[in-house]
Formats: structure tokens, sequence, C-alpha cells
């Protein structure tokens, strides 16, 4: 915990919701905990982390037990200056996870400083929520999906615009298939058969021609039905080494984040 208690005071008050008895919890030793132990499907989770040194690279991220401490999983970047906060993530499908934070990425790398266990257990209004959030029908109206063949559904796969990574392209593949090279500031509309589909990133094509392999693996999986729309975002961090993450994302904050990034739309 920050010794100097101005910094501490200010992070305290700014950051809203996290209880008072939090300010206690850990001594000096990074912590990371979920204000449950057990939540039920389509609840939202609320991470709280303690005694980080506020760098802006370093994230929090939830993955399965057992996971390579290199899985990206569901992630978020902790704020900037702050040495304890909370973030808010939607659950995964049940199961048993871990949150993992990650502190001074930039000089560890994927070196875990803390993580705390917990569970997810399934129930039919849970999954009938989450489907909500992560889904939508086609919009008869928009040029762009109107003309879906009724097998299939539709992925919007794009990517989220940085200075530092816009010369480095990304492959995207579908069930091994590439299917695009996204360049910075772009999506693609990707229509599939019903179905589970595996996405990953291929390796990260640098401005000179040469191919990076990520020191990661990363891929997700989308229960795609047929007249559906979903959201795949591409997230790319430089330190220590190239890194690429992909995140199924809540249809209406992927597609704000496309109108609010003003992307461009790639086609083949």
């Amino acid at each position: 915990m920050r010794k100097n208690f101005i910094h501490f005071f200010l992070g305290f008050v700014f950051f809203i919701g996290l209880p008072i008895c939090e300010t206690a919890i850990g001594g000096d030793a990074p912590q990371v905990t979920t204000d449950k132990k057990i939540y039920n499907y389509g609840e939202t989770i609320k991470v709280s982390f303690f005694n980080s040194p506020g760098k802006e690279d370093d994230w929090i991220c939830i993955v399965p037990v057992g996971s390579p401490d290199t899985e990206g999983g569901d992630y978020k970047h902790m704020p900037k200056g702050l040495a304890q906060g909370s973030l808010i993530f939607d659950l995964p499908s049940p199961g048993k996870y871990e949150a993992r934070a990650y502190y001074n990425y930039g000089r560890n790398g994927y070196v875990v400083s803390a993580r705390y266990a917990f569970s997810v257990v399934g129930s039919p209004e849970g999954e009938a929520a989450v489907a909500q959030r992560m889904e939508r029908k086609i919009d008869p109206n928009n040029p762009l999906e109107a003309n879906l063949a009724p097998e299939q559904g539709l992925v919007y796969i794009f990517r989220e615009p940085m200075f530092f990574s816009s010369s480095v392209q990304v492959p995207i593949k579908a069930d091994g298939k590439p299917i695009i090279v996204l360049d910075n500031s772009s999506y693609y509309l990707f229509s599939v058969p019903a179905g589970d589909v595996t996405f990953t990133t291929g390796n990260m094509i640098m401005p000179n021609g040469e191919e990076t392999i990520s020191s990661r693996e990363e891929k997700v999986i989308i229960k795609v039905k047929p007249g559906y729309v979903y959201y795949l975002k591409l997230y790319l961090v430089p330190v220590p080494v190239w890194d690429s993450f992909l995140t199924n994302m809540p249809h209406q904050e992927g597609a704000n984040l496309i109108k609010s990034y003003k992307l461009t739309q790639l086609k083949r």
C-alpha cells in the first residue's frame, strides 16, 4: 500500500464503489479478490485489486483455473495512478476460474502478481441473460446485415486503434482457416454457418514484412446462432513482447466502440 497518504486518499475517493474495509487488506503484498466466491451465471463480477504500482499497462484477467499464466482471457487494464480499486467483468460460462493481476507488466511480462479463485454455477435464467447481452438478431434495415443467409450468423471483427501498433497487421482465423488480415482502426464482417466457431490470431506482420509469433495462444469460441450478430475485438500490446488479445464483446458495447472509433470496413 502506498505510504503517501494524499495519493492513497485521492485514489480511494475517485475510484467509486470500493468498500471502506478493503483499505486494510493485504499489507504491502499485491492482492486481488472477488466480491463473491460463488456466482450464478449471468451475474457480473467485481474484482478488487490492492497495492498496485499504478502503471497504465498493468492488467487483470479472468481465466479458467489451470490456464497458463500467458492466457489473457477476459482482461481489463487497471487505472493509471491507483494503488487500489475495482473493475467490473461479465461472468464466463459455468466452471472454476481465477482472477489474476499482472503488476509491472512492462518489466515482468506474464508473471502473476496475485490470483484469487472463484466458481460460476449455471441456471437457465442466467444463460438467457448472458445471451441477451452478447448477441442480437440481425437488423433487416441495416444494409450490412440485410442479405445474410438464413442459416448463417454474422460476426463483426474489429481492431481497437492504437498509435503504437498502427503499422502492425494481424491475421484472424476461424476454425484454423485465415479469413482476414486486420489493419489498425478497421473492422470486418464475417458471415459463418451456425455452430461453435473458434477464432484465433495468426503471426503478427511487422512493418518490415517479418512475422512475429505472439508469446501466448489466443482463441475465442463463439456459439453462433443463425440470424444473430456477434462482436469480436482485437487488441495489441507491445510490452515486454508483442502480444494479441481477442475478446467476445457484448453486442451493444461492440457496436458503440466501432462507431466511436470511426473504424474503416475491410472487404476481401
